[in-house]
């Protein structure tokens, strides 16, 4: 099957400011002309749909479900399944890609949409009280909860994907601009990763379930 080369979530953003950016050439100055075209080019920026293949699919890897920075890896118990786990978290910024991919090859087991507020990032509440979709990711080795944050801007989490069977590095949802995702993987892991470090979801290993030191 082809992957669009852009989102269909996008399409409203994209038809918006083409129409815009046509109202701008016909009747407007070039203030508007530019800043127009600037909205148009923004959002096919934001809205790509890029293939992404992992640099390892070997038995036991875990691939990252989000493109972003690395701000913390802390223990913490992870949501739905309520077990001590390591959890990282990581910021996209509006120029990274918002899909989140499968960090496994299994199932998606579960599933908790969280109403909350929509803090800014920033603020240390956000991670508990702003809007949340929570995923169980699990194979017969592993469970991993990624939690996908809304933040100040963004307003809406999407998912592609119901419960059932998904590949690993799959497309399973996004969320519409400035966002934080927490990954919370099982304490029996070799990380590869390090706080601060730039990561690609779908692409970037982040650790090892049961590897040998």
């Amino acid at each position: 099957m082809k992957t669009e080369l852009i989102l269909k979530e996008g399409y409203p953003f994209i038809l918006a400011s083409s129409i815009f950016a046509v109202i701008s050439l016909l009747f407007l100055g070039k203030f508007w002309i530019i800043l127009s075209f600037l909205f148009l080019f923004f959002f096919l920026y934001f809205f790509r749909n890029p293939e992404r293949i992992p640099q390892d699919s070997s038995k036991g890897v875990l691939i990252s479900p989000s493109d972003g920075t690395i701000l913390s890896i802390t223990e913490d118990i992870s949501p739905i399944t309520k077990e001590e786990s390591i959890k990282i978290s990581i910021r996209l910024s509006i120029f990274d890609v918002h899909i989140q991919r499968s960090p496994i090859e299994g199932k998606i087991a579960a599933r908790e949409y969280i109403h909350g507020e929509f803090f800014s990032l920033n603020n240390e509440k956000a991670s508990e009280l702003n809007e949340q979709n929570r995923v169980l990711f699990e194979n017969e080795d592993s469970k991993i909860v990624v939690n996908q944050i809304a933040g100040f801007l963004t307003r809406r989490i999407v998912m592609f994907r119901d419960l059932g069977p998904i590949k690993l590095a799959e497309r399973y949802g996004m969320i519409m601009f400035g966002s934080q995702v927490d990954v919370y993987l099982p304490k029996n892991v070799t990380l590869k990763v390090s706080e601060f470090q730039k990561i690609k979801a779908g692409e970037s290993v982040i650790g090892y379930l049961n590897e040998e030191n």
